[in-house]
């Protein structure tokens, strides 16, 4: 009976030790569970994040792409215009074998500077989703000035004629030279001033040209 008695007080001391030994072997197992599924998820989510991060690479790129095109176009715009510009503003005024040939070469510089300016506008408008405000408002304002510039021309000389009808060269010719020199006279500086804004802003686009910094 005592060796009994010895037995059973041993059972009732080794079962509470039983029952934290599964206790925290549960425990460990539940954490264990719990890193893998927090290790998975981490995973899931780096992988998200890395497909996130290359699309929205990607969509920039593209972005700055469709970005490029434009300043280019603009800028190959602007070019034109200043090259129709530089025509009808040569220092000397253009010799002609004759008349007609004359009034035809003013009739085309007009024209074409007009569209010219009028092509300028329309790109602008269509490509303002790529400018921040301040850089939209130079390109806009040196469209807005070729436009007021070559619709002046325009409307001082061939707007004052019927080009259906024989003109008299004796009083459209003088027009014609009285306006080109206006027109290099009054235009030429803030022409420049508003082409080499034009300028500086393509750069800073094309980060080709950096901001200097404050302070600096």
């Amino acid at each position: 009976m005592p060796v009994k008695t010895k037995i059973g007080k041993n059972q009732r001391l080794f079962r509470p030790s039983l029952g934290r030994e599964f206790i925290r072997l549960q425990i460990s197992k539940a954490i264990e569970r719990y890193r893998s599924e927090l290790e998975q998820k981490s995973a899931t989510l780096k992988t998200e994040l890395s497909i996130y991060a290359h699309e929205q690479n990607v969509g920039l790129s593209r972005l700055d792409e469709q970005r490029s095109k434009a300043i280019q176009k603009i800028y190959g715009l602007a070019m034109r215009w200043h090259d129709v510009y530089m025509e009808i503003c040569q220092p000397d005024e253009p010799s002609f074998p004759t008349a007609e040939m004359k009034l035809q070469k003013y009739y085309n510089w007009s024209t074409n500077l007009v569209k010219a300016a009028e092509d300028i506008s329309v790109e602008s408008r269509d490509s303002a989703i790529f400018f921040q405000q301040d850089s939209y408002a130079v390109i806009a304002n040196f469209g807005m000035a070729a436009m007021d510039l070559s619709c002046e021309f325009y409307d001082n000389t061939f707007g004052k004629v019927d080009m259906s009808k024989d003109p008299d060269y004796n009083v459209l010719f003088p027009m014609i030279e009285q306006e080109r020199r206006s027109l290099a006279s009054t235009s030429q500086e803030e022409f420049k001033q508003l082409r080499d804004l034009l300028v500086a802003e393509f750069r800073k686009l094309m980060k080709a040209e950096r901001e200097p910094k404050v302070g600096q």
